[in-house]
Order: C-alpha cells, then sequence, then structure tokens
C-alpha cells in the first residue's frame, strides 16, 4: 500500500467566545446554572446566590483552530479563556505549526514538558486538551475518518447519555438516560440546608453510626 504523507499544519489560531457553553463557561444572567447552585463557596454567604459572583464565568470559552497547508482546519472547544488563548498562540503552536498531525504523540509530550515549570494541571492543561482535541479533529477529516476509528475502533453500537439541568423531565423526554441535578443548598448551609434538600436528613444524621478510618 502507498504511503500518503497528510499536509503538514501550517497555522494555529486560539480565540475567546462569551456567551453559552456549559458549566464553566460564560452564561448570561438568568440561566439556571447560576441561580443558586450550591458550591465550594457556598459556606462564604456573599458567593452563595450566584456563580459569577465569584468569578466562575471570569475566563470564558476557548476555541482552537489548527489549520494544515491545504485549508482542512480541525477545531476544538474547551474552558480557559484569553490566558490560554496567549498560551496556545505564545507557546504551544512552536510544537506544531511545521509539523505533520500525525506527530500527535510527541507533540502532547512536547507540549506538557514544556510548560511543566509553570503548568501541569488546571489553566494549562485546559489550553493543552484544546490543541490535542482538535489536532484529533484535523486528522480525522485529512483521513476522511471518524476519530474512533484511529483510536482502535468501536467497542459498542450506541452511546448513552445523562443530561445535567434543572428539568430531568425534559431530559428524559429527550431521550436520556437520566437527569443530574444541580442542587441549590449544601454542605456549607449546615443542617438548615440539607433540610431544604432533604426533610428527613437531619434524621437518618442523627442516627447514624459513626465509622472510624
Amino acid at each position: 500500500m502507498p504511503i500518503v504523507t497528510l499536509p503538514k499544519i501550517k497555522h494555529v489560531r486560539a480565540f475567546t467566545v462569551r456567551g453559552g457553553g456549559a458549566d464553566y463557561h460564560d452564561q448570561g444572567e438568568g440561566h439556571w446554572i447560576d441561580d443558586h447552585i450550591a458550591t465550594p463557596m457556598s459556606r462564604y454567604p456573599k458567593y452563595r446566590q450566584s456563580r459569577q459572583s465569584f468569578g466562575i464565568n471570569v475566563l470564558g470559552t476557548l476555541v482552537v483552530e489548527i489549520e494544515a497547508e491545504d485549508g482542512t482546519i480541525g477545531f476544538a472547544v474547551t474552558t480557559g479563556g484569553e490566558p490560554a488563548a496567549f498560551i496556545v498562540e505564545k507557546h504551544l503552536a512552536r510544537f506544531l505549526e511545521g509539523r505533520s498531525p500525525t506527530d500527535y504523540e510527541k507533540i502532547w509530550d512536547q507540549m506538557y514538558f514544556s510548560t511543566q515549570y509553570y503548568g501541569r494541571k488546571g489553566l494549562v492543561v485546559n489550553a493543552i486538551s484544546g490543541v490535542d482535541l482538535a489536532l484529533w479533529d484535523l486528522l480525522g477529516k485529512l483521513r476522511q475518518e471518524p476519530v474512533y476509528h484511529m483510536l482502535g475502533g468501536a467497542v459498542r453500537d450506541e452511546l448513552q447519555f445523562y443530561a445535567t439541568g434543572a428539568r430531568p423531565d425534559v431530559a428524559k423526554e429527550l431521550g436520556f438516560i437520566g437527569g443530574k441535578m444541580p442542587l441549590h443548598h449544601g454542605p456549607a448551609e449546615g443542617i438548615e440546608g440539607s433540610r431544604k434538600i432533604s426533610p428527613s436528613w437531619p434524621i437518618c444524621a442523627q442516627n447514624a453510626v459513626p465509622t472510624s478510618g
């Protein structure tokens, strides 16, 4: 079989998008995800009502585009906003431009270890994941096959999903196997908060047997 040479990567671009997305993206006021959802910051009453109040949406959405020499573009969406976009274009792009998209393993390795002195987790890993996903998208388009083929093939005939949202009944109507509801109250609000979730919680807690370890 003849060896097919794929076009090399010409350019890497990163953009920030505001509005829309999910949990950590920049949702507008009035969206259910910002309506008194219990978070680790709920321990502070000032930041209990709105996730935006403590800045969960401050970074916004990151979109990464990787363009090949023939004009084919792979893209991906993640979080990280302007700081992650800066990392992608000013640091990570050097490991992709001029390279073959088939070098994805080495490219990932170089991105990860070159950023270790300020990375290893959080924002930097978000940026790396955006580039990696866009690279796989590009490779799939160039090879004209779905990414799961390149990862070894399908292992099941269908995928099942649950939906996170304020309306699990709607999730069921749409065909999801279940719904995950974000809670309006949590441990930070003490027994009263737990009672708002489940009136029987204090009774169960009082009757619970302590465990060691």
